[in-house]
């Protein structure tokens, strides 16, 4: 073909083989190329994400809580007064023995003249009896506070050394009532007198607000040693 055209024609045919070669380079694809475009191509996957972030979106939006806003009304003010009336209003009804405090009654203690040199307390177990404490608490008690020496008979009387009068033996039962029958949180008599067997103590405990406390021990003063002390010990012996 090259040998029956001019130059003109030659140089033509060149720049048409070029052009088709160039061409053809440019439509065939590379190995490197598709290496690259699998590796850095990103582009469905970012989609996809978005779309999901998306979708949450609008369904959060759907289910977000709405406030709901109401008119506040102001209640009832109560005084301080009445506030402390009710108070003791709601007290009363549920515990109607607790707020009122009774009289504490007592028999007066009968004490009678037996001999020269003693005397003798006569009601002396029905005293114990209506302050449900045990005898021999009561009568230790007794024979601490007064310093003397006593021993009770059958028919329930005490009797004591010394010349003791009706206002000394009431003195004395006021203060063993304060110290072990009355309760010192509700001021009642509606108490029992209980030992400990660990500590050894006594305690008062109320029938009717619950509260316990421990009695105060009685403490032995000073007792001379006599004659008859000493022939009881060496009879026992």
């Amino acid at each position: 073909l090259a040998q029956g055209c001019g130059p003109r024609e030659l140089q033509d045919l060149r720049d048409r083989s070029v052009g088709l070669v160039h061409t053809r380079i440019a439509s065939v694809p590379t190995m490197a190329d598709d290496e690259e475009t699998l590796e850095f191509d990103f582009g469905k996957k970012k989609k996809k994400n978005k779309e999901k972030k998306d979708k949450k979106d609008e369904e959060g939006g759907d289910g977000e809580a709405k406030m709901v806003t109401t008119e506040w009304e102001k209640g009832e003010v109560y005084t301080y007064d009445e506030l402390l009336g009710r108070l003791y209003q709601i007290i009363e009804d549920k515990n109607p023995t607790l707020g009122t405090t009774k009289k504490y009654v007592m028999k007066p203690p009968q004490v009678v003249r037996v001999g020269s040199k003693k005397v003798g307390w006569v009601n002396f177990t029905e005293i114990c009896n209506l302050m449900k404490r045990p005898v021999e608490h009561v009568i230790t008690f007794v024979l601490v506070e007064f310093g003397t020496e006593g021993s009770t008979t059958a028919e329930g009387q005490l009797t004591l050394k010394g010349a003791y009068k009706e206002k000394h033996v009431e003195s004395l039962l006021r203060k063993y009532i304060r110290e072990f029958v009355t309760c010192e949180m509700c001021k009642s008599a509606n108490t029992g007198l209980d030992k400990d067997q660990s500590t050894r103590l006594w305690t008062v405990n109320c029938h009717n607000c619950g509260a316990s406390r421990t009695a105060a021990s009685i403490k032995a003063g000073y007792h001379a040693v006599t004659r008859a002390d000493r022939r009881a010990a060496k009879n026992a012996a």
